[in-house]
């Protein structure tokens, strides 16, 4: 029995590495021919890895970097938030803060906001605004007037001029108005990258012809604040 154990160690000593005395089949082997060695393994299971490879970039891949804000009406970002729709064609800015009540005085009220929505955008691709569409809510007693004013940029470049939306007292009830943006502008962002959209808002509350009245323009209601809804435009550099 120990003759034939000692015999069978003997026979995977020299088919095996690391046994004494044996001759290693790579001991003759070049680094070069090592490495080539294990790519061919990885290359025989890269089929698999190929299935799962990432798709090209798509405007799918957007997504929403930072906010950044100045103005009384958004006096740090916590006070303005943001949310890409789901079929990603659009997304929210939400103001908590953009707010005018009369009384108390003065007689014309204003206050503005400018937000800065960094966007990632992927390579390949750029984008400009299609339409913008603004709701809020307001009461204005009879004579009492509310005014709205955006502009809309990238980065210092203008889309295109300012949007107003006005109403009028007796008024009380939600509001929707749309800045159809595409028809005039041509604008876009940069290509691939990070690109800074900007929304510059301001409100107005006239009650000079109604001094004795009450206004409250964009408060909170039951159907969310004060917000602007973005929808965009693709094309491929």
């Amino acid at each position: 029995m120990t003759t034939m154990m000692m015999g069978l160690a003997a026979a995977l000593c020299g088919g095996l590495l690391g046994c004494e005395g044996a001759e290693s089949p790579l001991n003759d082997t070049e680094p070069g021919d090592l490495q080539a060695s294990q790519e061919s393994v990885v290359g025989e299971d890269s089929s698999e890895l190929r299935v799962n490879v990432a798709p090209p970039p798509s405007p799918d891949d957007v997504y929403i970097e930072h906010v950044t804000t100045g103005g009384v009406g958004c006096p740090d970002p916590s006070t303005v938030s943001t949310l890409i729709s789901s079929d990603r064609r659009s997304f929210l800015v939400i103001f908590d803060r953009m707010l005018l009540e009369y009384p108390p005085s003065p007689f014309i009220k204003n206050i503005n906001c400018v937000a800065g929505v960094t966007l990632h955008i992927p390579n390949g691709w750029q984008f400009s605004v299609a339409t913008v569409t603004t709701r809020g809510y307001a009461y204005l007693s009879p004579g009492v007037r509310a005014r709205q004013t955006s502009k809309y940029f990238f980065a210092g470049n203008p889309i295109a001029s300012a949007y107003h939306s006005q109403l009028q007292g007796y008024y009380d009830g939600d509001y929707e108005f749309t800045d159809n943006v595409g028809f005039t502008s041509k604008t876009w962002s940069p290509c691939g990258g990070s690109a800074i959209f900007a929304i510059d808002t301001s409100l107005n509350l006239n009650a000079l012809s109604n001094k004795s009245g009450n206004a409250l323009f964009n408060a909170e209601t039951l159907d969310g604040r004060f917000q602007k809804e973005i929808h965009w435009q693709w094309k491929k550099c």
